[in-house]
């Protein structure tokens, strides 16, 4: 069902702002609606970014405390129970105190990361002074000597000893890394550009020493800044540990500070004006009426009265459904929320997109796996979970394909052969996907049509409720004309005594499907204009009906995928000896969840295609303004 929001203004004395402000976050079902101002109080914009920066602050304090906190056991999870959240929950002195911790805790933080990369430095400086492990001393040049460390590779080295007796140079070996030899070579001050330049024709490398001291005092030197480093990162850690402790006030003043937030986010689109101040904001009549109440009893002249809209402004839409039919909002809510006036498809799309979504999937064991992904969270992890739809969508697919997995006789993707070794299970069985192709490839289309159908129909609700008559008649005669089409094609196949009268019936049909199309059109435009939207009308029908045909190939693919998995692992096993059967469980257990993800995210959003595509464009525009209220984001608290 789609419910429209009513516009209200709220006028009320100056003095009781912070008051109203608080019973309406804490209502968390009103949507307040901007307004220009001409009086603006300078500090409400000032506090209300303070109260965000400080909010930011808080969420990153409390994330980066997070893995220093006591690790919470899985049963706490499990319950997730909230504490309850008043602006007394901690006093004045409290809250400026963890605020300058989250302070400290971000500061921390720049220092450890200042740290860290001081001490990767420091390793890549153990690493570097690798290259000159064996070297006593800083080499420098003198008048009439030179000090040069090379790197050679091991293939060269050889060619090296060559290039040292004829330049009659001293070496020393140093060090071997990364298939290099280090050594420090000596000669004259005049022959080093030419020692240099045969060093690089045989592939060598100069090593620059950039230390200032010896590598013995410039290891010392390291291995200090290391340590001391080591113990600073270490006692950072520890006061983060201490801090954790306090994780869950944290957590307290967090949402604390989010209920601040929404109260400046209020005043700041309150109108202000003389001694009252004004509230303008989309509502419900029952929350409305509820509010009302609670007004009264912070201030009897409160005025709550309700506004009329704008030239060309649109209310605000919410979709209201029956608790079972509540999960399919999620695949109208993925197209976009309809306009006023036009009907809610949720409950009309719900039982196709869970048959197409079992038609694609096939398999009874694929549904079993999904039901018990999704129904485990349901019952244990509820709490964790801000919406479930698409959770309860997703079990609702799991029974349809389990269902429709036994229909089909698949079973992870089991054989004809090992099913009929199970006999009960096999009678069950009333079509195979691979082996009757065409007749699942007819029943796809034969769903298709009744959808298409079944789409005019809800396009008559459509035109009843907005009162347009057009509407109602286009969608009456394209419902009788495809209930004729059927009864004529019936006819002919099956009962050819009744073939006079089907087509008597489709020629009547079609004649009032002419008036249907032509319906306000000048009386000698009728035919023409009449006869091209047919003509349109029968080729989109044809081409939404031939879409369906998807269902088929991703029930197909399903089922093909899910037998190869079952060749493989088998397979695989049988060639592996003694542990071949372990194989053969991983292949069989990693097969089939993929072709399980795969296929349920591929039916999910095939399935969502077909009514985004070719049902609701026959009766729904779309584009509706979703009610957003203004409600306080509580992660880790809820409201007395």
């Amino acid at each position: 069902m789609l419910k429209i929001a009513k516009k209200y203004i709220l006028a009320f004395p100056k003095e009781d702002q912070g008051k109203i402000s608080a019973v309406i976050a804490k209502a968390g079902c009103f949507e307040i609606i901007e307004t220009s101002k001409e009086i603006q109080e300078e500090n409400i914009l000032k506090n209300l970014q303070e109260t965000d920066y400080k909010l930011a602050t808080m969420d990153f304090a409390i994330s980066y405390l997070t893995s220093f906190a006591k690790k919470v056991s899985f049963a706490s999870k499990l319950s997730n129970s909230k504490k309850l959240i008043s602006a007394s929950s901690l006093s004045q002195s409290e809250q400026k105190s963890i605020f300058q911790t989250a302070k400290r805790i971000e500061k921390i933080e720049k220092k450890l990361d200042i740290l860290k990369k001081e001490e990767k430095n420091a390793q890549e400086g153990f690493m570097e002074l690798e290259k000159f492990n064996g070297l006593l001393f800083a080499p420098q040049d003198t008048d009439l000597t030179f000090f040069l460390v090379v790197a050679v590779a091991n293939t060269q080295k050889e060619k090296f000893e060559l290039l040292v007796t004829e330049h009659q140079l001293f070496q020393k070996f140093l060090s071997e890394f990364q298939s290099k030899q280090t050594y420090l070579i000596v000669g004259l001050k005049e022959n080093k550009e030419q020692v240099i330049s045969a060093i690089k024709a045989q592939k060598g490398e100069v090593v620059v020493y950039n230390f200032e001291q010896t590598p013995h005092q410039e290891r010392a030197l390291l291995q200090a800044k290391v340590e001391e480093t080591v113990n600073t990162i270490k006692a950072l850690k520890q006061e983060l540990s201490l801090m954790a402790q306090d994780i869950e006030k944290f957590k307290l003043y967090r949402d604390i500070l989010e209920l601040e937030k929404i109260n400046w986010e209020i005043k700041n689109k309150t109108l202000l004006k003389g001694v009252l101040d004004y509230i303008v904001f989309w509502g419900y009549d029952r929350e409305t009426k509820k509010l009302k109440e609670d007004l009264s009893l912070i201030n009897q002249d409160v005025q709550l009265i309700e506004s009329s809209l704008e030239k060309g402004e649109e209310p605000k839409v919410v979709l209201e459904n029956h608790k079972l039919i509540r999960p399919f909002q999620y695949v109208t809510e993925i197209f976009g929320m309809p306009k006023p006036g036009e009907v809610d498809p949720t409950p009309y799309l719900a039982f196709f997109f869970i048959l197409f979504f079992g038609v694609c999937l096939t398999d009874a064991g694929y549904g079993i796996l999904l039901m018990a992904f999704t129904v485990l969270p349901l019952l244990f992890l509820k709490n964790m979970f801000g919406d479930t739809k698409l959770l309860k969508l997703l079990f609702y697919g799991g029974v349809s394909t389990f269902v429709l997995g036994i229909l089909f006789g698949s079973y992870f993707g089991a054989s004809a052969a090992t099913l009929q070794k199970i006999p009960f299970l096999y009678k069950l069985k009333a079509i195979d996907p691979i082996e009757d192709t065409v007749l699942f490839m007819g029943l796809s289309f034969g769903i298709g049509y009744l959808q298409v159908a079944f789409a005019q129909v809800v396009k008559m609700i459509t035109g009843q409720k907005g009162k347009n008559k057009e509407m109602f008649i286009n969608g009456l005669s394209w419902l009788i004309f495809y209930i004729a089409l059927i009864v004529f094609i019936g006819a002919k196949l099956k009962l050819p005594q009744l073939q006079l009268t089907a087509t008597i019936f489709l020629v009547g049909a079609i004649g009032f499907l002419m008036i249907g199309e032509s319906f306000g059109q000048k009386i000698f435009l009728k035919p023409l204009v009449g006869g091209i939207k047919i003509l349109q009308g029968i080729i989109g029908t044809m081409s939404d009906v031939l879409s369906y045909s998807r269902l088929v190939a991703l029930g197909l693919s399903t089922a093909v995928i899910a037998l190869i998995v079952n060749q493989i692992a088998f397979l695989l096993g049988s060639m592996v000896p003694y542990v071949g059967w372990v194989l053969t469980v991983l292949v069989l257990i990693g097969g089939h969840l993929f072709n399980l993800g795969i296929n349920a995210l591929g039916s999910f959003i095939h399935s969502g295609r077909l009514q985004f595509v070719e049902f609701f464009p026959k009766f729904l525009e779309g584009g509706g303004k979703r009610f957003n209220p203004i409600r306080p984001n509580l992660k880790y608290s809820r409201i007395e």
